[in-house]
């Protein structure tokens, strides 16, 4: 007794829409527009003057971005930590130039996206 076999025109179309879903996911992914697209740029940091590791990153031309800098990794000539405060702007309201790697972060109520620090060097 035969089995019933889909047409083929279904089982191609089926085929062909797995197919660009994959590469729609993968080259979304891969996007330099893409939401979680880290890139580094430089300005400067300084240590907010209070008893809380705080500290703002400013960009020339942009906003503020607020971050905890005990929190991320950091880097100051050769040395490297995650847990403590960068050398450079452990003296609070002293400026640094720093370079930082920052990601846009969807916000997961709403619509919109902000920029997150996540990574810190000092720069001489």
């Amino acid at each position: 007794m035969a089995t019933p076999r889909a047409p083929r025109k279904y089982v191609t179309a089926a085929v062909l829409g797995i197919a660009i879903a994959i590469a729609g996911y993968w080259v979304g992914l891969r996007s330099p527009w893409s939401v979680h697209h880290p890139y580094r740029v430089e300005g400067t940091a300084q240590l907010v003057p209070a008893d809380v590791p705080f500290a703002y990153f400013k960009q020339k031309g942009q906003e503020h971005i607020a971050f905890r800098p005990d929190t991320i990794p950091w880097m100051a000539g050769d040395k490297t930590d995650s847990n403590s405060i960068p050398p450079c702007i452990r003296k609070a309201g002293q400026l640094a130039r720093v370079r930082v790697t920052l990601i846009e972060v969807a916000r997961p109520f709403g619509s919109g996206s902000y920029r997150t620090i996540e990574s810190l060097v000092c720069l001489p």
